[in-house]
């Protein structure tokens, strides 16, 4: 008797748009954690509030003679946001966004 395992294997592409360029004041509501960080729940941007359902990497970067603490995250509908938070001046700015195709 010859035993058979057949394994199906799944292969599928993400294809995310291209981020727009946003560089946008926003209003951003975090949780402030144990050392002294903050992450990131929600923010509003352009009238409109955004929950955060995932936070993915976060770095820090010196940009216009200013260091920022980069966050990417993403919402319940799949956009993804590149928000960043300029400590020394508590500013908050939307840098960048993915944002899903709309039809119409």
């Amino acid at each position: 008797m010859i035993i058979c395992s057949l394994f199906l294997v799944y292969s599928f592409v993400i294809i995310m748009p291209l981020p727009e360029f946003i560089d946008e004041p926003i209003l951003v509501q975090a949780r402030l954690l144990p050392d002294g960080g903050a992450q990131p729940t929600a923010f509003i941007w352009r009238e409109r509030t955004y929950l955060i359902a995932d936070w993915g990497r976060q770095w820090q970067e010196e940009a216009g003679g200013a260091m920022w603490r980069c966050y990417l995250v993403r919402t319940p509908n799949l956009e993804t946001f590149e928000l960043r938070l300029n400590r020394a001046a508590g500013r908050w700015v939307l840098s960048r966004a993915w944002l899903k195709a709309t039809t119409g």
